[in-house]
């Protein structure tokens, strides 16, 4: 049987067309940590007794979601990092990664309190124990900075009530350069400007080998059971993947 060069041609394209439509797409997206997955997002939990961590059914227009209780006397209740197949994920240095997350807070202290409910923790950290992290307290929510030598700057504020749903997105740059590395932030589905009055942070981000962290952690006054439920958690290389 003779077959046309042109024919050929066509067959050729259109086979090659199978493949390229066939072949799987590259997904930027990291990590999609629906509650519904349960606790095996992640590579470990922090939350001694009678705190607890637990997936919760809610009836608030959220169906399932992480509930971190932070029980009175203990100073935390928080989970460690994620696992990606199976595994746990190792973050790296001179890296683009994009956190984002739903939270909602049992209460907010006032006056002279605060608690974490969030940590870019360094295991084990040399120059910065968490070059960034979230604070609840006095009636607002706060994203820290934290340099080396335990040099605090708070880069950004808004007020918060307990019981309000809030979803945040933050970017970060890993470096361990002390002007390699930054820091962007949407709340609400809005970029916000950070007190150097730009929309880009920039600083040492990475220490030695981080890890996010979402929960509960009372920086000392451990009097008050604190619960803190998060939703919607993904991780990604750009905000389009998490916002």
């Amino acid at each position: 049987m003779h077959v046309r060069p042109r024919l050929l041609a066509l067959t050729a394209a259109a086979s090659a067309m199978v493949l390229l439509t066939s072949s799987p797409a590259f997904a930027a997206v990291i990590r999609n940590g629906e509650a519904s997955q349960g606790l095996g997002v992640f590579e470990g939990v922090e939350c001694p007794a009678p705190g607890s961590l637990v997936t919760s059914e809610q009836t608030d227009g959220h169906a399932r979601v992480f509930r971190y209780t932070k029980a009175v006397g203990m100073d935390r209740c928080e989970s460690r990092g994620i696992k990606t197949g199976g595994s746990a994920y190792t973050f790296r240095n001179n890296s683009t990664y994009w956190i984002g997350w739903e939270q909602n807070f049992s209460v907010v202290p006032g006056s002279g309190s605060d608690f974490v409910p969030f940590q870019w923790k360094s295991y084990p950290n040399s120059q910065q124990n968490y070059p960034v992290l979230m604070t609840v307290g006095n009636g607002m929510v706060q994203l820290k900075y934290v340099g080396p030598g335990e040099v605090w700057h708070t880069i950004w504020t808004r007020e918060v009530k307990a019981f309000e749903w809030h979803r945040v997105a933050l970017g970060i740059h890993t470096s361990d350069s002390a002007s390699g590395g930054w820091i962007e932030l949407y709340y609400d589905g809005i970029q916000r400007t950070f007190s150097n009055g730009s929309t880009r942070y920039t600083g040492r981000t990475w220490d030695s080998d981080n890890r996010p962290k979402w929960g509960a952690y009372d920086r000392g006054n451990t009097a008050t059971e604190i619960i803190n439920r998060v939703d919607r958690l993904m991780i990604g290389t750009s905000y389009a993947d998490v916002g």
